[in-house]
């Protein structure tokens, strides 16, 4: 089964426990995936961290119950799993820009949040298999030296590439001057996180010194699925999709629980519609 129809299944799971208490485990075992390998396939497949996308579902939900019962905003609260009538106020008002009273009292108000389906989209990710045909890499363990950031897997980066170029000269002792790593890593500690700790940085020697204000990680020897990534980087998304959607299941692999990458060198140009730049899935067999 692809990837895509695991993290289908598990909207679906969503959907018939919006008014019953489900933990993202029970969510990730309705997909029946890992939960580092469930959140990160969520995020990259539709867009929203899987606390946020069950939020905005229960909110809508009980924004059709403000509006045609009148069961009273408590009881509402309650039923779509808000720990109280002020929990609710503040999220339902953080989402829609307007109080749960004030929503009820006003005429034609209504919260569009409608639910996700991906079951269009597979035939639309394959038509990338051609150009998606990775090469299986193992790679012994190295370290990493760089400026760091916590973010979302498809979340923006572009702050941490700023501080990266800005303070790529302070690193010593790098190991390949020509070539740049983005570093996700892998917190075993912590496997149903939403956001990760993304570096910036340049593979170095061991004894290499962490300037101020910088981090080192030492990745791990894995095996990997290495993708190049052809132009802009406003279509990246399109790679990841196909990699989690289809690539991964149909070729008998998952994601392994370790740090994956994106690797830079002399072929990247981000404004050249020939710019190519490496993506390293690290994989195990499924």
């Amino acid at each position: 089964m692809s990837k895509l129809k695991s993290i289908e299944r598990a909207l679906q799971f969503i959907e018939t426990n919006l008014k019953r208490k489900i933990s993202l485990e029970d969510i990730a075992d309705a997909a029946n995936l890992s939960q580092w390998y469930f959140h990160r396939s969520f995020r990259i497949l539709t867009g929203y961290c899987v606390n946020d996308y069950l939020r905005r579902r229960r909110i809508c939900e009980a924004s059709h119950e403000l509006q045609y019962s009148s069961r009273s905003i408590r009881q509402i609260a309650g039923d779509y799993q808000f720990d109280s009538q002020e929990a609710f106020t503040r999220s339902f008002s953080g989402i829609c820009g307007i109080s749960p009273g004030r929503f009820r009292k006003l005429l034609d108000q209504v919260m569009l949040f409608p639910a996700l389906s991906l079951d269009k989209s597979y035939q639309h990710l394959k038509k990338g298999a051609k150009m998606l045909s990775p090469q299986i890499k193992k790679m012994d363990a190295f370290r990493v030296v760089g400026v760091h950031t916590k973010a979302s897997p498809s979340g923006t980066l572009h702050k941490l590439w700023e501080d990266f170029t800005q303070r790529h000269g302070e690193i010593q002792d790098v190991i390949d001057p020509t070539k740049a790593y983005q570093v996700c890593v892998f917190d075993k500690s912590d496997p149903s996180a939403e956001e990760y700790t993304f570096i910036a940085g340049m593979k170095v020697s061991d004894e290499a010194k962490v300037p101020e204000g910088m981090i080192a990680n030492k990745t791990p020897a894995a095996e990997y699925a290495v993708f190049e990534h052809h132009g802009s980087l406003e279509k990246m998304h399109q790679t990841y999709e196909y990699i989690f959607g289809v690539w991964l299941a149909e070729n008998g692999y998952q994601m392994a629980e370790a740090d994956s990458l994106e690797i830079y060198d002399q072929r990247f140009n981000p404004e050249s519609a020939d710019s190519i730049f490496e993506i390293w899935i690290p994989i195990i067999k499924a």
